[in-house]
């Protein structure tokens, strides 16, 4: 049985006194734990005791002393993880650290309401994150929640209840149209034009910084497929275009507590491992490169001059930031050469399907939605083409017929004028 009275202290001179109002329960029946809880008003400890016995009636009921703190719970959380990439397992530690344990760590789960994470939401919006980064978070937060549900540490996920944040709506300039604004694909001002990459690869040193730079922008290759490339994924024959096989990555993540050090990781995705074409004009570069390329015990093709993998962020420093300097070029990333080849294919006509290929994507949508700014522009004449074959009879058929069936196969029996709709 569950009773409330006056607790009454010592210096209480009786009558209408402010003394708290005392709850003394079992929550978990006649066998549970007793708890005292002390409130101000007798109604506060029956509202409290009544939602108590409901939650125990529903099996909901987790005893306060056995909750943990957020931050208990997201350690355990983010120890599992630890067999991900270390670049994922960084990123996953650098967000609870700065973001989600300096506001929630020291609470208890049962002490994070709805409400709360709304304003610490409103918050990062207001400091003008961007929508999938704050998303991002909140999913983080909602991953900890459900491993305190599965070991039966708390009832309820707050975040089930909280709205994600959306895309801000942007106010369109006088000369914007509506779909030059809100969108995450890669812009103009991301890449450099075919005469930028030719300012660039002429003011690059000579050897590693100019092989590097041209092999990115006519490989499309990520920054870390290229660091992580060995010579034996190059074909290079002696005469016409080669090949080059990606099969790896380098990264130089770190998890917390380690030592920083060079780490190789296969693609994330099938499309990742790929073969590619290089350029005749290429395979000789990389011929000439390799004649004074350091040695390496890995057979690295860009290693450091002791034959070392490279650290991006030294790639930056002191080659790729100088180089755009010296070009009087603006300073973009390394990821922009990447950008600046899908881009320059996209204008040569190239399929969307050797976009694709080359740069690795899991599936066409993927490359249509970064560059879709580009593919706006490529409109050809193919429309021309199509009349002019059908109603002028003065164009190819040549490349029309592959759409249909081939010359020839045309049913010759004549067409029943019933089956003919009106």
């Amino acid at each position: 049985m569950a009773a409330i009275n006056k607790f009454h202290v010592s210096s209480c001179t009786g009558g209408n006194c402010e003394c708290l109002w005392a709850l003394d329960y079992r929550p978990e029946g006649m066998h549970g734990a007793r708890r005292r809880v002390r409130f101000r008003t007798r109604k506060q400890a029956e509202m409290f005791l009544s939602e108590t016995s409901q939650r125990a009636a529903r099996g909901e009921y987790v005893e306060p002393a056995k909750i943990p703190t957020f931050v208990e719970v997201a350690e355990d959380w983010l120890q599992s993880k630890t067999d991900r990439r270390p670049s994922h397992v960084f990123d996953l530690r650098t967000r609870l650290d700065k973001h989600i344990l300096p506001i929630f760590g020291p609470q208890r789960l049962d002490r994070i309401s709805v409400a709360t994470v709304d304003r610490f939401r409103n918050n990062l919006r207001d400091r003008k994150y961007a929508y999938r980064t704050i998303n991002t978070i909140l999913r983080i937060m909602s991953a900890v929640f459900r491993l305190g549900i599965k070991r039966g540490q708390c009832t309820k996920n707050p975040l089930d209840s909280v709205e994600r944040a959306a895309q801000v709506a942007k106010e369109l300039k006088a000369v914007e149209g509506a779909d030059d604004a809100g969108n995450d694909a890669a812009e103009p001002d991301s890449v450099l034009s075919p005469s930028e990459i030719q300012a660039l690869l002429a003011s690059a040193r000579p050897g590693f910084e100019r092989t590097l730079f041209e092999t990115a922008y006519l490989t499309g290759a990520r920054q870390g497929e290229l660091l992580g490339m060995r010579w034996t994924d190059l074909e290079l024959p002696k005469e016409g275009s080669g090949k080059m096989v990606i099969r790896r990555s380098l990264s130089w993540a770190r998890l917390k507590g380690e030592a920083t050090r060079p780490r190789y990781f296969p693609p994330k995705t099938k499309a990742g491992r790929r073969t590619i074409s290089i350029p005749a004009l290429l395979v000789a570069d990389l011929k000439r490169w390799k004649l004074q390329c350091p040695q390496s015990e890995e057979h690295l093709v860009f290693p450091t001059l002791e034959g070392k993998p490279v650290c991006r962020d030294w790639l930056l420093r002191v080659a790729f930031y100088p180089a755009l300097a010296r070009a009087r070029l603006r300073r973009l990333t390394f990821h922009t050469l990447r950008h600046s080849c899908a881009s320059a294919m996209i204008a040569g006509g190239a399929p969307i399907t050797e976009v694709q290929h080359r740069l690795g994507h899991a599936n066409p949508a993927i490359t249509l939605q970064v560059y879709s700014h580009f593919f706006k522009h490529t409109e050809g004449s193919t429309a021309d083409e199509m009349a002019n074959a059908i109603l002028n009879g003065n164009g190819s058929l040549g490349k029309l017929e592959k759409s249909g069936h081939s010359v020839g196969t045309l049913i010759d029996s004549p067409i029943v004028p019933s089956a003919v709709s009106a």
